[in-house]
């Protein structure tokens, strides 16, 4: 893969980690989001604690996808994102049948990221 090649996957996955946190920073209806997150075991008062913690979380990612590429950030951000999907299993399942495909979309993510630490090459290794 080229290092062009390379800049274009990370671009696009920066692009989705930014975005995805905006959006639940209220693009999309927060209360809508708070209603999908009831189901975990958390006071309903701190679901809006864990919904921008999140958020803030996938723009860090975003961020430091375009300024600190390296294997450990693709791990981390491959178990972030099956995380995400397994809780999102339990809270709203139906997502797996949905036709948009919220959380089928997760599995393409992951093939870039795979792609992306197995191309990183000896600059990953040395950090």
């Amino acid at each position: 893969m080229t290092s062009q090649e390379q800049r274009a996957i990370r671009g696009v996955v920066a692009f989705i980690w930014v975005i995805t946190g905006a959006l639940s920073f209220g693009i999309y209806p927060v209360e809508d989001s708070l209603v999908m997150l009831q189901g975990l075991p958390v006071p309903y008062d701190m679901l809006i604690v864990v919904l921008y913690g999140a958020a803030a979380l996938d723009i860090v990612m975003g961020i430091l996808t375009v300024l600190r590429p390296c294997r450990r950030l693709w791990v981390f951000q491959a178990g972030l994102i099956i995380s995400y999907s397994m809780l999102a299993t339990w809270l709203v399942p139906q997502f797996w049948l949905h036709p948009f495909g919220p959380l089928l979309k997760n599995i393409a993510i992951l093939a870039l990221l795979w792609l992306l630490y197995l191309h990183d090459g000896a600059r990953s290794r040395a950090r």
